[in-house]
């Protein structure tokens, strides 16, 4: 009986702490949480391992939900906060789709909300498409999402009007 008052307590001191994060402009997802000394942690699918929420993460816990149920993209296929040099930086990524082949898909470049996606986010990511060549580019703060094709040839890339129009789904 202890516990499930402690698990009922734990969710709505959980609910209270989500008040300070924004409603983002996806789904509603059912994720796992916990408080710990650190802060709370939310479980990330992908890396199977509980992270600390931050307002980036919860945009990016937020995004991996919706590429699994809205345009059914196999967790398999999806690698988070992975390594890549761009020049003689080393950086991480926030989140790429694969193809079954290997080839990058798609990379996404997760700000948290208060950030504005301006030309600086824009820059960061077209270095990481410059190592990966993804064949799209999502850039979202979780209130505001842009999607671009690119073009690998001649290294263009176009912005599309939705993030809808996301080939792959």
């Amino acid at each position: 009986m202890a516990d499930l008052i402690d698990s009922k307590l734990l969710i709505v001191l959980f609910l209270y702490a989500m008040r300070s994060l924004p409603r983002l402009q996806f789904p509603p997802y059912s994720f796992k949480a916990k408080n710990t000394e650190k802060g709370w942690v939310i479980f990330d699918i992908i890396r199977k391992k509980f992270v600390l929420l931050q307002p980036e993460e919860w945009v990016r816990q937020h995004l991996i939900h919706f590429l699994i149920d809205q345009w059914n993209i196999s967790q398999s296929l999806m690698k988070v906060e992975h390594k890549v040099t761009t020049g003689q930086i080393n950086s991480r990524f926030d989140l790429a789709v694969f193809k079954s082949d290997g080839c990058t898909h798609l990379i996404a470049e997760c700000k948290a909300p208060t950030v504005v996606l301006d030309q600086k986010v824009i820059h960061q990511s077209l270095r990481y498409c410059e190592v990966l060549q993804p064949d799209y580019l999502l850039i979202t703060n979780g209130l505001i999402h842009k999607l671009a094709q690119l073009n690998r040839e001649d290294k263009t890339y176009t912005w599309l009007s939705s993030i809808n129009e996301f080939q792959g789904k």
